[in-house]
């Protein structure tokens, strides 16, 4: 008689119990009660959270009109325009890019390739593993960090070079105008250059950079360089808003909010 090895002699005791388990899973009771217990219901679970956080908003909302006094204007006169005239705060970022390159550039072009390379993160890092966390990758963090202060230090910079009450991009920007009156190609100089080409390089030349540090300090994968870009981006987003909100006096100049003007109407 041939010899039978262990794993031969578990064989026939492993194969009623693996059918039982099939039977099991395939039994409707059994797979119901386990699709209930791992069923996750929009009441209690998610409607009490937010109840919660809808009061949370109330009551904020009531101690920010308690605190902050907002009375309401005249009616608009288009023959007393105020100074300085803002947008609403959530187009002040707009607005700050307006002071510094031409309209088409900060409110069409900028704007929609933002948006469009938002749009293609997902068509571009295709890799589905570690979906959903919030810090994928070991070096996460430090990028985060590193691009949080790297885009905190060099958007003040570049708004106080542009700024005219200084002598920076916006000293060129008039030297340029200057060559383009003299020359008779105000188009070429004043418009093209230093309202499109000049603040495109200015735009992209840190992101660049970045990149670039990003990939000799940290070696960063694709996914990493999309984090620290895109913290750049949300840091962009809050920096430009701050300035126009709280740094911008009339004429759209740049104040010590302790030293800001009143407005003019």
């Amino acid at each position: 008689m041939a010899e039978t090895t262990p794993a031969q002699a578990e064989q026939p005791a492993e194969e009623p119990r693996r059918r039982v388990a099939e039977v099991a899973r395939r039994t409707p009771g059994r797979a119901a009660a386990r699709e209930r217990e791992e069923t996750v219901f929009v009441w209690p679970n998610l409607l009490i959270i937010e109840f919660i956080a809808a009061l949370l908003m109330l009551l904020t909302l009531m101690v920010l009109s308690w605190l902050v006094n907002a009375p309401l204007e005249a009616h608009a006169n288009p023959d007393r325009t105020p100074n300085p005239s803002k947008a609403p705060w959530y187009f002040l970022n707009l607005q700050e890019l307006l002071l510094h390159m031409h309209p088409a550039l900060a409110g069409v072009l900028v704007p929609t390739a933002a948006l469009i390379a938002i749009a293609a993160i997902p068509y571009i890092d295709r890799d589905t593993s570690d979906v959903g966390k919030w810090v994928p990758q070991p070096n996460a963090i430090p990028i985060i960090i590193f691009s949080t202060i790297y885009t905190s230090v060099l958007i003040p910079i570049m708004l106080l070079l542009d700024e005219e009450q200084t002598c920076g991009i916006c000293g060129l920007k008039r030297f340029l105008g200057i060559i383009g009156e003299a020359t008779g190609m105000h188009f070429l100089s004043d418009v093209l250059i230093s309202g499109v080409i000049l603040p495109t390089i200015i735009m992209l030349g840190p992101v660049v950079i970045l990149v670039i540090i990003l990939r000799r300090v940290w070696n960063a994968n694709l996914r990493e360089v999309i984090i620290g870009l895109f913290t750049g981006f949300v840091v962009t987003f809050l920096l430009l808003t701050i300035s126009g909100t709280v740094f911008r006096g009339p004429g759209m100049h740049l104040y010590w909010p302790w030293d800001m003007p009143p407005r003019t109407d």
